[in-house]
């Protein structure tokens, strides 16, 4: 017998997540305002573990990148993401590799590339608000395909402050993004 979510927008929010193509799209789009990406940390050429190697089939001996980056609605962190690359994959072009290799968003380097993104799995970290903005509440795995060549891993992390909007529902229009570099406040 399956109990009622305690939390509806948590389920709706997981549901959403779960057929997504991105997670920086969806939560631009959940949040009605658009995110700001900040690169945390990018470390290239890292054996990857295992585990990952072998969900990205690896050859023994690759490399990847790892990658961690933080999205932000409104100065709130809304979720974390973790991410090794496969930047010596034959499914990515030359520009693409270079481009990795100097910091560029990896959402934006492969949708050009047609690429895939599967949810493996999603985990609620939490059955009710908590009103602390810190709280995770879902926690995501996916893969990202190009051309049925699997590329990258995530673990994702999104905290509850994807619902400190001002209390109406989210706005479902067009995304809007902001680049990570922040405008100088006047004196």
């Amino acid at each position: 017998m399956r109990r009622p979510p305690t939390w509806p927008e948590l389920d709706r929010l997981a549901r959403f997540v779960r057929a997504a193509d991105s997670l920086t799209d969806t939560l631009a789009t959940w949040t009605g305002r658009g995110l700001e990406i900040e690169v945390v940390r990018r470390v290239d050429r890292v054996f990857p573990d295992p585990a990952v190697a072998e969900l990205l089939d690896l050859h023994p001996g690759a490399r990847v990148q790892e990658r961690q980056v933080r999205m932000r609605c409104a100065d709130l962190a809304v979720a974390d993401a973790r991410s090794w690359v496969a930047v010596d994959s034959p499914a990515l072009t030359p520009a693409v590799r270079l481009a990795l290799r100097s910091g560029g968003s990896l959402g934006d380097l492969l949708r050009p590339l047609q690429r895939r993104r599967i949810t493996v799995r999603v985990a609620t970290r939490a059955i009710e608000a908590t009103h602390d903005h810190t709280t995770p509440v879902l926690a995501v795995q996916a893969r990202l395909d190009v051309a049925g060549t699997p590329v990258a891993w995530c673990d994702e992390t999104i905290y509850e402050a994807v619902f400190a909007g001002d209390g109406r529902q989210p706005v479902r229009r067009g995304i809007t993004r902001f680049d990570t570099v922040r405008a100088p406040v006047p004196a």
